[in-house]
């Protein structure tokens, strides 16, 4: 249960804001395997959806939201370094992404349609510096949650698992957080951390 708490986590944390995607890895044992969870997350997240109804997913998504939004802002998302990652073998990652399509597989398709279209709306709405807006950024972040929440949490383990295997927390995490405030990136971790639980509590 531990395990797939923490792959909930990281999953959320990096899709949430498609970019918390990231690189940021969070606080203690966390620190290792934020990064290369995100970066499978960040893909599912483009598959993201959430139904057209307000529940206790969609509720929780306004905080994490509010309080990473200076962090999201922070981020330089015209740096080429996402056009890079993961640094690995083609086949290997071949594998990985097996793992994301096949958790997309298995998603709500109608949350899948809803997610596409408000990730559609966030990339229309965005300033020059590619930064979405903060209802664009929760409407995102809520998607996600549903998205996670819509598949069995062996879905999320095995893209967890996958990624992990990349190692990318040890050089890429600290990188991405000297980019940014500190503070601010802690911030939005312990909230999206909060987010996850709810997530978790929906997931079937």
């Amino acid at each position: 249960m531990a395990k797939t708490a923490r792959a909930v986590s990281v999953l959320l944390a990096g899709v949430c804001l498609c970019c918390l995607p990231a690189f940021v890895p969070g606080p203690g044992r966390f620190a290792r395997s934020v990064a290369p969870a995100a970066v499978g997350a960040g893909a599912l997240g483009m598959l993201g959806a959430a139904p057209a109804y307000a529940d206790k997913i969609d509720d929780a998504a306004k905080v994490p939201s509010e309080k990473s939004y200076p962090f999201l802002k922070e981020i330089d998302w015209t740096s080429d370094v996402y056009g890079k990652l993961p640094a690995q073998p083609p086949l290997k990652v071949m594998t990985a992404i097996d793992t994301m399509l096949k958790m997309g597989a298995a998603m709500d398709p109608a949350a899948l349609k809803t997610g596409v279209l408000a990730h559609s709306q966030a990339i229309a709405n965005m300033d020059s510096k590619g930064v979405a807006t903060l209802a664009d950024y929760t409407a995102i972040n809520s998607a996600i949650g549903h998205m996670i929440s819509s598949v069995p949490a062996s879905k999320t383990m095995d893209v967890y698992n996958a990624f992990a295997k990349f190692n990318l927390g040890s050089d890429v995490g600290p990188y991405m957080m000297s980019k940014v405030n500190a503070a601010d990136a802690q911030a939005a971790y312990k909230a999206l951390m909060d987010f996850k639980d709810v997530v978790k509590a929906s997931q079937r």
